[in-house]
C-alpha cells in the first residue's frame, strides 16, 4: 500500500507532539476564605508544552459533606503553540472550618500506533486506543467562617399586592418576589399566618442562571388569601449576608391593610324588591312591555308562517283547457294511474277542473 506523504507528515507531527506534549496543572485563582453558604470561584489551568489535539481532560468534581462544587465555566484556547485549558469552579462551604480541597483528573492520550492506523487507513483498525492517566490537581486551603443566615450575595425584595379592598370570601392575591444574585437555589418558602385568613399558597417559581456569586435572577412566590372580615398582613422580612459590605441585611416590606366588605348573601338574593317608588314601577312596567313584544312578536310570526302562501308544484296537464286536451297529455303519458281520470272525461262524468283535482290528489298521496 502507498502512503502518501501528507499522512506520513501528519504522524510524524503527533508524535512529535507526543514527545514533548508533558502539561502542568496549576491555581490560578482562589478565595481565601467564605462564610458558609457563601460561593467562591477556584480557576485551575492545565498548560500544554504544546497543541497537545491528542489530549482531553476529563474534570467532574465531586462535592462533599464539607462543601458543594460544580464548574462554572470551562475555557480550551491555543496561545502561541500552546494549549491552555481552564476551568472556572464554583465552592460553597457548608460548615465552619479549614477546609482542604484535592481534586483529580483524568488525562486522556491517544496513542501514537491508534493514530498511524488511523490515518494510512487500515481496515483492521475499528477505534482509537487511549493511554489515560489520573492525576491530582493542586490542593488549596479555605478558611470558613460562621453565617448564622441561610442565604448569602447581593438580594432585593419585594411585596405586590391587588387593590387593598375585596369582598367577602374573595381572593386577595399576593406576590413576593427575590431578586439578585447569591445562592437563591437554596432559598426556602414564605409562610402567612393571619388569624381568620385562609391562605393557599403555590411553590416559589426560580428563574436563575449560574454566576460566580452561586447563582443569579429572581425567585417569585404567589399567595391567595380569603377572609371574611378585614385584617392586616404584617411586615414579611427576609435576611441575608451581604457580601459585598461583609454584614448580615434585613429586608422587610410594609403592612398591608386589606378590607373587606359584604359579600352577596344567599337570603338577600331571594328577597322580593321594593316597588312602592315610581322609579321601580317604571322599570317593572318596561319589562313588562318588552315581555310582551316578545310574546307578541312570535305570535305573528307564527301566524304569517302558517299562512304563507304555498307556491304549488308545476304538472305537465297545467296547460290544458279542454278535456280533449288533458286527454290527449294523460294518455301521452303512458302512466295507468291516470286511466281511471281519462275513463271518466271520454264518458263525460267529469269535467277538466274536476280532473285536474283528482289528479293533484293522486300526486299528493304518491
Amino acid at each position: 500500500m502507498k502512503r502518501s506523504l501528507g499522512k506520513i507528515l501528519f504522524v510524524l507531527l503527533i508524535a512529535t507532539g507526543q514527545l514533548w506534549g508533558a502539561y502542568q496543572w496549576s491555581v490560578l485563582e482562589k478565595p481565601e476564605s467564605l462564610y458558609v453558604g457563601q460561593s467562591g470561584v477556584v480557576r485551575y489551568e492545565c498548560q500544554f508544552d504544546t497543541s497537545a489535539a491528542d489530549y482531553t481532560i476529563a474534570f467532574k468534581p465531586n462535592e462533599n459533606e464539607m462543601f458543594k462544587v460544580s464548574i462554572l465555566t470551562q475555557q480550551d484556547r491555543i496561545v502561541q503553540g500552546k494549549r491552555i485549558q481552564t476551568f472556572d469552579v464554583l465552592i460553597a462551604p457548608k460548615h465552619v472550618g479549614k477546609i482542604d480541597i484535592k481534586f483529580e483528573a483524568l488525562m486522556r492520550h491517544t496513542t501514537f500506533a491508534s493514530i498511524e492506523n488511523a490515518s494510512i487507513g487500515r481496515d483492521n483498525v475499528k477505534k482509537y486506543d487511549f493511554n489515560d492517566e489520573k492525576v491530582f490537581l493542586p490542593s488549596i486551603t479555605i478558611q470558613t467562617k460562621e453565617n448564622p443566615v441561610a442565604l448569602t450575595g447581593k438580594l432585593t425584595f419585594e411585596v405586590r399586592s391587588d387593590a387593598k379592598m375585596v369582598r367577602a370570601h374573595e381572593p386577595f392575591h399576593l406576590s413576593v418576589i427575590v431578586r439578585g444574585e447569591g445562592n437563591l437555589d437554596e432559598m426556602t418558602p414564605f409562610e402567612l399566618n393571619i388569624r381568620g385568613v385562609k391562605v393557599f399558597a403555590e411553590l416559589p417559581q426560580k428563574s436563575l442562571t449560574p454566576s460566580a456569586q452561586g447563582f443569579e435572577g429572581e425567585v417569585s412566590q404567589e399567595f391567595a388569601l380569603v377572609a371574611n372580615e378585614s385584617y392586616t398582613i404584617e411586615p414579611l422580612s427576609l435576611s441575608y449576608f451581604d457580601t459585598a459590605k461583609n454584614q448580615i441585611m434585613t429586608l422587610k416590606s410594609k403592612p398591608i391593610y386589606v378590607e373587606v366588605g359584604e359579600g352577596y348573601e344567599f337570603s338577600s338574593l331571594l328577597d322580593v324588591p321594593e316597588i312602592s317608588d315610581y322609579g321601580t314601577l317604571k322599570r317593572y312596567a318596561l319589562y313588562l312591555f318588552f315581555i310582551g313584544l316578545g310574546v307578541g312578536l312570535n305570535e305573528a310570526v307564527r301566524w304569517g308562517w302558517k299562512h304563507r302562501p304555498v307556491r304549488q308544484k308545476r304538472t305537465f296537464w297545467d296547460e290544458a283547457k279542454t278535456s280533449k286536451e288533458l286527454v290527449m297529455l294523460l294518455s301521452l303519458s303512458g302512466d295507468k294511474r291516470y286511466d281511471e281520470v281519462i275513463r271518466a272525461l271520454e264518458d263525460e262524468k267529469m269535467d277538466v277542473r274536476e280532473a285536474k283535482k283528482r289528479l293533484i290528489l293522486q300526486e299528493e298521496k304518491q
